[in-house]
């Protein structure tokens, strides 16, 4: 009886075995065909739709189109060329806002055309057809790529500096919306920063500057106001010198917002915006993040490095950073919610216009430093 119930037990163990075998064979062939249909709907995807579009050959518009770039989008990289078949050119007579007396000038009805890179033939895409003719000077980029992550933002300057945005979606060119009109800008700069927002600079009644950031929805394909600041006369347009100077130089805009754990961070030494604690060798960051706008000798005869976002000051004799501040561009606030954050200040007294607020960190100080309204204009870390 012993030696049927053993039998009759390494037949059911058996029998669980093959079960468990055919099941587990069953989820890779299972798994295996998810990963063919994945890799078949991949292959499916167009780089660059076709169908209707009229084409040319790329070595062609190489030699022919006005402009030519790289670009990508959805895993593919790409050729955009910006051509027009009637095409004029001449000399301007007289000089304007876009352009100085003697300029080559290129006149047309211009497409842009797209090719997955290394293709042999292009293909004609309709988003600059109702533009009408546009003008394009010999002295100015006027289209060129922005590159927002893994996807390319095409700009488009007219000749009235009114900027245009495109977008490559589903194998086609299309036209980017927003959800506001841009005032036109000055000459035919608009910037990338950090690769997840584009950036514009105004000049408004000959006099003040606006600097506006935008976001990109890439699923709505919606170009977002994400901030907007008003510099007023020389300060504005100081600013707007280093601003075209270098491509890695912008205007400092919103994107820090105060939390209770400021003070917490701050007992440690760590600065809000910053990645570098106090305590950094100044000769460290420098070499991490060369495009610094300026270095020098503050009023008060402390050393410092300023950056777009952040300016570091140093103990001259060992490069040793004891202290930061922020912008107030990044925080848009005003001391009054400052304190209904961080409570009543240790200290708090006039200084200039604005006042100065005072925050006990342990080893460690926070200032907040307002103008005339109570909005801040600095924010400082200082070790005591």
């Amino acid at each position: 009886m012993k030696n049927y119930i053993y039998i009759l037990s390494l037949l059911m163990l058996a029998g669980m075995a093959a079960c468990s075998q055919k099941l587990d064979t069953t989820i890779k062939i299972e798994n295996i065909d998810i990963k063919k249909d994945n890799q078949q709907s991949s292959d499916k995807k167009l780089a660059v739709l076709t169908e209707g579009k009229e084409k040319k050959e790329t070595i062609w518009l190489k030699e022919k189109a006005l402009y030519q770039f790289e670009a990508v989008a959805d895993e593919f990289e790409y050729t955009v060329f910006i051509f027009a078949d009637d095409e004029k050119s001449r000399l301007n007579e007289a000089p304007s806002d876009s352009a100085n007396k003697g300029e080559q000038l290129y006149t047309g009805h211009y497409s842009m055309y797209l090719a997955e890179k290394d293709s042999t033939v292009a293909y004609k895409q309709g988003v600059l057809e109702q533009k009408g003719e546009l003008t394009f000077s010999s002295s100015a980029v006027q289209a060129y790529p922005l590159i927002l992550g893994e996807n390319t933002i095409i700009a488009v300057i007219d000749s009235e500096s009114h900027p245009k945005f495109y977008f490559i979606n589903d194998g086609e060119i299309k036209e980017v919306q927003q959800n506001e009109s841009i005032l036109p800008i000055v000459g035919t700069k608009v910037k990338a920063i950090n690769q997840k927002f584009i950036q514009t600079a105004h000049l408004v009644d000959g006099e003040d500057w606006i600097y506006t950031t935008w976001g990109f929805d890439k699923e709505s394909m919606i170009l977002f106001k994400h901030d907007e600041t008003l510099v007023e006369g020389q300060e504005g347009e100081k600013w707007y010198k280093l601003w075209s100077e270098k491509s890695e130089y912008f205007f400092p805009f919103l994107n820090i917002e105060l939390t209770s754990e400021v003070l917490e961070k701050a007992k440690q030494g760590i600065p809000l915006g910053s990645p570098y604690p106090i305590g950094t060798s100044i000769s460290n960051i420098k070499k991490s993040d060369p495009h610094y706008f300026d270095e020098g000798i503050d009023v008060d005869g402390i050393p410092y490095v300023l950056y777009p976002e952040i300016t570091y000051y140093f103990e001259e004799a060992t490069g040793i950073v004891n202290a930061v501040s922020i912008p107030g561009e990044r925080l848009k606030t005003t001391l009054t919610n400052v304190k209904k954050m961080f409570g009543t200040p240790d200290q708090e007294m006039k200084k200039n216009e604005g006042e100065l607020a005072v925050y006990l960190a342990e080893n460690y100080s926070i200032e907040i430093l307002t103008d005339k309204d109570g909005k801040v204009e600095r924010m400082y870390l200082r070790k005591k």
